[in-house]
């Protein structure tokens, strides 16, 4: 077997976070090799095609191109311009029955706020407060690149590249969002069950254990530029892919890295073309693993599958996802949200704890994704991967079920969809994420924040093995794709620092 040995630096996985690793470090004359195992790249950051029809991975929606934003950093360092539309409102929030809309403009959606769950006056002081804190943090963040610390010289970097002045948002790491909500008088059930429903989008947990400190960024997404990407996410993916090869770099798909190790300052790398008994190797002195942490100490030996197998045990619960892909005929008003949350009342998902979903659409006239007359909605929800890998002999009648559910739903909650025909319509799983982007046991949406873990308990990119370093939703800051896209550029920093 012949060893590929010509790349300074190999990115595993090709999401957003290895994606925008690859780009910077191409960019700055890295020669670059992603290897994806799926068909497609992009992981969860992408779109995947059914029968003529382009679909999203998952409902989702897309920030962090306003100035100070890692996709503006990763635009402004690299030139790219990844192809984009800004959608108007952000998102339409329907509960028990009435719909609050997620207005850009701040002082529009503070009065909707009032409006909608009454006391407008702590309403304003606490969204006020809210955009004050998010701000900074969307600020400081691309300031700290070392962040968490790892060295004497991470510390001190922190300490010369910030002001004292914002300072202030420290505290709020140790505050719950629940706490804040307390302290501005707005904690009513109503609004709670808000705030805990977005969160469970960004978040990944709800108001109680969210630390206000990543809960306002978290709360305030729909209030900065919300985008589109004309014929699905996958066209972000592809603008990046290409600009790669540009600058010398290569993407392969349907090649999975089965083995990592190391051996005189060069990692070896051995990977499964696609379903064959074909095997490849190839060899650099730098590694990226874009893949989940819990994936890692499978892949890897000895101490290094031993360290992956301890942080992996910090992280013991996150969550799947149901994922729900369905065509139908265009009967739905022009002017209505691309992106809608659905409360349920007093119910969930069969076969969850979901008390929301979550639903995207593509966007009228948009052909890509599907021909006039038709659009695409993509619907989600949380759902527990252990619960359904445990199913066994159940799994199909699940499945029909939360489908079934989703689809009534849909029929009574979300305007136009009861009028129209559905054309297609499939479901995922956590079991069928497994099997598509090969995250183990299906988890998506990164780990869930907690007030149990400080801002210096993540698992750093930065690993103890000299040149090998992890990007992702399972480092520092999370999930998202601005906190992917963040991650890699913080994972570009170091290895400048490290080997340039």
């Amino acid at each position: 077997m012949q060893i590929n040995k010509d790349n300074d630096v190999i990115i595993i996985g090709s999401g957003m976070g290895g994606m925008s690793t690859g780009a910077l470090l191409a960019n700055s004359g890295f020669k670059v090799l992603i290897l994806e195992a799926a068909a497609l790249p992009g992981g969860c950051s992408s779109s995947y095609y059914r029968r003529g029809l382009t679909f999203e991975s998952g409902a989702t929606t897309l920030i962090g191109f306003d100035e100070n934003q890692p996709l503006w950093k990763l635009e402004q360092e690299t030139g790219i311009r990844i192809p984009r539309e800004e959608i108007s409102p952000s998102m339409s929030v329907w509960i028990e029955g009435e719909q609050a809309t997620r207005y850009k403009d701040r002082d529009e959606w503070i009065k909707e706020a009032g409006r909608v769950f009454g006391n407008p006056t702590a309403q304003k002081a606490f969204w006020e407060k809210a955009f004050q804190v998010a701000d900074t943090v969307w600020d400081v963040s691309l300031k700290n690149p070392s962040f968490p610390p790892q060295s004497i010289s991470d510390w001190g970097q922190l300490f010369t590249s910030n002001h004292p002045k914002d300072a202030y948002v420290l505290p709020y790491a140790f505050k719950s969002m629940r706490e804040i909500m307390q302290r501005f008088n707005v904690d009513t059930p109503r609004f709670r069950r808000f705030v805990d429903e977005q969160l469970m989008i960004t978040a990944q947990s709800k108001s109680e254990d969210t630390p206000f400190i990543f809960g306002a960024a978290g709360i305030t997404y729909t209030n900065y530029s919300n985008y589109y990407v004309p014929g699905g996410l996958i066209e972000m993916i592809n603008t990046i892919r290409d600009f790669i090869h540009k600058k010398g770099g290569a993407l392969y798909t349907r090649e999975r890295v089965t083995d990592v190790s190391f051996s005189n300052g060069w990692y070896t790398l051995e990977t499964q073309r696609g379903k064959s008994s074909i095997r490849n190797k190839y060899q650099a002195p730098i590694v990226v693993s874009n893949i989940p942490v819990w994936n890692m100490g499978e892949i890897t030996r000895g101490t290094m599958s031993q360290y992956f197998v301890n942080e992996s045990k910090k992280y013991d619960k996150a969550w799947g996802a149901i994922s729900v892909g369905i065509a139908t005929t265009d009967t739905y008003t022009d002017s209505m949200s691309l992106h809608h949350q659905i409360h349920l009342g007093e119910e969930h998902v069969p076969y969850t704890n979901s008390e929301s979903i979550f639903v995207s659409m593509s966007q009228k006239g948009d052909t890509q994704r599907a021909p006039n007359g038709f659009r695409t909605l993509n619907v989600s929800c949380h759902a527990s991967p252990e619960y359904w890998f445990n199913l066994q002999g159940e799994y199909d009648v699940a499945k029909q079920e939360v489908e079934d559910y989703i689809v009534r739903t849909l029929q009574s909650k979300l305007p136009g969809f009861a009028a129209s025909n559905i054309e297609t319509i499939h479901t995922a799983t956590p079991i069928t994420w497994q099997n598509w982007v090969y995250r183990k046991k299906g988890r998506v949406g990164g780990i869930p924040q907690s007030m149990a873990r400080s801002l210096l308990n993540w698992t750093p990119n930065q690993t103890p093995f000299t040149g090998l370093y992890l990007v992702g939703d399972t480092t520092y800051p999370g999930q998202g794709i601005p906190g992917v896209t963040l991650s890699g550029i913080n994972v570009y920093w170091r290895i400048l620092k490290n080997h340039k």
